[in-house]
């Protein structure tokens, strides 16, 4: 049995948490299912796609409906959901443990936790599948993320080739975005990462509370993993090794090196100078550095009557610091 992940997110720039989450089915299900969701799309009240967060405002495709027959579609909806879906995934992080542990320490794509859950999802997801046997492959389908995708696509074949063997099998292909107008099953993944965020402390309870659609979500098997700081952290930490073992820094790392470069190697070569005994050839540092450019190899000077670097400031030689 191969099974087909639909996957969105949710609370992307919206503390507290960010989440990715959505719906499995049987590769064979999908389009029953999709048949089935857009009828109910189109019975009264009548919407053109759904969307949870105005659902549950009252807003967009919902203005002016009813609560009670807000709750009444989602409820048709998630009975729908429940009827073919094969389970549920979820991966969540808190924006301040991510931001305090990735933003501005490696590189550009790690400030956000999108690019990085994308994965941590595909990882839960190989999880959920072992422990619970609902098949040996997936596709994962991903609701469009402009400013991700192309990036994700590009690097995903190289990503793929130093994967374990086991998840390397289990994915049919690699994964790829879509329009959840075009592949609706999309929507579905909206409304379980909607739920997921709204409920993420409270557990299975609340999220049945959460809308009319709430008690046919926890019907459905689902794993649903939040990853802590101290998890995160160590992350970051495999990340950082993996790096260091390949005797190299990490982008950020590396644009700092080049900002303090200057600095760190005129203080050096200024240590050197006035650490030096006399008569002792100074070996300089040879890449550029602040203000050691301007010295010149005198054999003495009025202040120092031995052969030194020589540079005059007002009536004293800067030299005169080698003496020490």
């Amino acid at each position: 049995m191969s099974l087909r992940f639909y996957i969105d997110d949710s609370g992307k720039n919206d503390p507290p948490v960010f989440v990715l989450g959505g719906v499995a089915f049987q590769a064979e299900q999908v389009a029953t299912f999709e048949a089935e969701w857009i009828a109910e799309l189109a019975s009264p009240p009548a919407i053109p796609f759904l969307k949870m967060k105005d659902a549950n405002a009252g807003r967009g495709a919902f203005k002016g409906v009813p609560r009670s027959e807000r709750d009444a579609k989602l409820a048709r909806l998630g009975e729908i959901l429940r009827t073919h879906a094969t389970a549920t995934v979820a991966v969540i992080v808190r924006h301040d443990d991510y931001e305090r542990i990735f933003a501005g320490k490696m590189m550009a794509w790690m400030d956000r936790p999108y690019q990085m859950m994308f994965h941590l999802t595909i990882a839960t997801a190989y999880k959920l599948v072992a422990e619970h046997g609902f098949g040996k492959t997936a596709e994962f389908v991903f609701d469009r993320q402009i400013e991700h995708e192309t990036a994700l696509r590009e690097s995903y074949p190289a990503l793929r080739q130093g994967m374990e063997p086991a998840l390397a099998a289990f994915l049919l292909e690699n994964p790829r975005h879509a329009d959840d107008q075009i592949e609706v099953a999309l929507q579905a993944a909206d409304m379980i990462a909607w739920h997921v965020r709204r409920t993420w402390r409270d557990g299975t309870d609340a999220m049945a509370r959460a809308s009319g659609a709430g008690p046919s979500i926890v019907a459905i098997p689902g794993k649903h993993d939040l990853f802590t700081e101290k998890t995160l952290a160590f992350l970051a930490s495999v990340a950082t090794g993996t790096v260091r073992r390949l005797n190299t820094v990490f982008p950020y790392e590396a644009k700092q090196i080049g900002e303090d470069f200057e600095a760190m190697a005129t203080y050096a070569n200024l240590q050197l100078i006035a650490e030096a005994r006399p008569l002792q050839p100074v070996e300089l540092i040879s890449f550029p550095a602040t203000g050691t450019g301007t010295y010149q190899l005198v054999r003495s000077c009025a202040a120092l009557g031995r052969p030194h670097l020589h540079r005059q400031s007002g009536t004293r030689c800067l030299g005169e610091a080698s003496a020490a």
